[in-house]
């Protein structure tokens, strides 16, 4: 399957709600008030109510008490795996992981075949021992560099930066067997999506892959979690079992995609952009070559979006005539933030809420510049004060923003972020609601956290000619 095929059943699957053509069944939890749901449980495994890891530690990961994740620390005495009493045939799995940094494992379908999980952050050319892929083969047998075989790895790297809890979701088709025992089915990876995209699509595996936890193969087999190679954390693991014809999606009408890349140089877009419930008309999005992009709001002066992957489907924006949409899809795993402005005078920095959008005639628009290397600074004013907002990508960890404002006025401020949870790591960083990224901030700002309502905000105060600048982080 080349890879223009692979990006249109990509396409599809944005477009069209495929699923198996029989009702499914309600997904099932694997209780981890305890580890009873598992055979025979090695020491190096354990119940916790959370896990966290620093982004710059190899290998450490540090346990919170409570129940509800099931965490893994690897040790001299004990390193077994985890595997599952229970016996799964055609099954969709989801479930949400943690790696430190450098840490390696990996999800065993029936004990035998293997979907990689790695620390493999900002790697823009992902192989099979990256996390999506599906791991090679192995047969000691073959000659040289020739024993590892069939690996596949994922359409594009999506994961996250180490301590962050990352999802994935696994449709799996066990093989088949006629009356005798003899296989006639291979086993198939029918999708596998990281951090909301699509990697694996209608993968084959003829045998189990490396380091499987059983020769044969089977119709059933239990769900086994790595426990030999490095520490890691999972949570929210659920099943079903699947019923009905597999996933591929049917031919359709739609036209072969569009696709945007960013190589060599960071890529420009203007365009209508999807937000939510309503369609931004002044969207601006820019691809970067290390596949970290993201969308900016000229009518609010806001970064509403970023994403990690390939950059930017752009059917609707150029195929035909670009009706009725005119909009660009981002194609990778995309964090959605605030379309709200960046600044606001807080008389009262504990009780004033955030506005939601610029009156008209408040923002005037100047458009941008680039620098020499293409990131833009997009220049406005904003109730007289003239504001400068650089945002670059400086290496694959992620955005950074610099704003300047000329002629601010008292009680201003910017607002990084807003979440449901926003807790302080130390060293001038942040984690974002449960986890899912970082923001960090420089040593001579004096960030803000505030509770307001059921949510919290990172504030900034600005002062004139002073840039205020911070990083996204995933």
């Amino acid at each position: 399957m080349n890879k223009n095929r692979i990006l249109f059943f990509f396409l599809c699957l944005v477009y069209l709600s495929h699923s198996y053509a029989q009702p499914q069944t309600m997904f099932t939890s694997i209780p981890l008030s305890n580890l009873d749901a598992f055979n025979r449980p090695g020491t190096n495994w354990s119940i916790a109510g959370n896990a966290a890891a620093d982004i710059n530690s190899e290998g450490i990961l540090n346990t919170v008490p409570g129940t509800g994740v099931v965490v893994n620390l690897i040790s001299q005495k004990d390193n077994t795996h985890l595997i599952t009493r229970q016996q799964f045939g055609d099954i969709e799995l989801e479930l949400d992981f943690m790696m430190p940094k450098g840490s390696n494992s990996g999800i065993y379908l029936q004990g035998r075949y293997e979907v990689q999980l790695f620390d493999s952050w900002g790697n823009i050319d992902p192989t099979y021992a990256d996390c999506g892929g599906i791991y090679q083969r192995w047969d000691e047998k073959r000659p040289g560099n020739m024993k590892g075989y069939e690996g596949i790895p994922p359409l594009m790297n999506t994961a996250k930066a180490p301590g962050l809890w990352q999802h994935i979701r696994i449709k799996f088709r066990a093989p088949r067997f006629d009356s005798q025992g003899k296989k006639t089915e291979n086993a198939r990876f029918e999708e596998v999506y990281l951090n909301g995209v699509l990697i694996q699509l209608q993968v084959e595996v003829t045998g189990p892959t490396r380091a499987a936890a059983y020769e044969d193969e089977q119709p059933e087999g239990p769900l086994m979690l790595q426990g030999d190679h490095g520490n890691v954390a999972f949570r929210n693991i659920s099943y079903r079992s699947l019923t009905g014809q597999n996933t591929t999606p049917a031919d359709t009408d739609l036209p072969d995609p569009i696709i945007v890349k960013a190589i060599g140089r960071p890529y420009l877009l203007r365009s209508f952009i999807n937000y939510k419930d309503k369609l931004l008309t002044h969207g601006i999005s820019v691809g970067d070559p290390r596949q970290v992009n993201y969308s900016y709001d000229m009518k609010q002066g806001a970064l509403f979006q970023v994403w990690r992957g390939q950059f930017a489907n752009a059917t609707d924006l150029w195929h035909d005539r670009g009706e009725p949409y005119q909009r660009i899809v981002p194609m990778g795993s995309v964090i959605v933030l605030s379309d709200a402005p960046a600044f606001a005078v807080l008389p009262d920095v504990n009780t004033t809420k955030w506005p939601e959008a610029v009156a008209f005639d408040d923002m005037h628009n100047k458009g941008y510049t680039l620098d020499a290397l293409r990131a833009p600074s997009f220049k406005y004013s904003f109730n007289n004060m003239n504001v400068t907002d650089k945002i670059s990508v400086p290496d694959a960890t992620g955005v950074t923003r610099s704003i300047t404002v000329v002629n601010a006025l008292a009680d201003l401020y910017i607002r990084v972020v807003a979440g449901e949870k926003i807790e302080s790591l130390g060293n001038d960083l942040y984690a974002v609601n449960d986890r899912q990224f970082y923001v960090a901030t420089g040593g001579k700002l004096k960030p803000v956290i505030r509770k307001l309502g059921n949510s919290q905000e990172l504030l900034i105060p600005v002062k004139s000619n002073e840039p205020v600048t911070y990083s996204l982080i995933w």
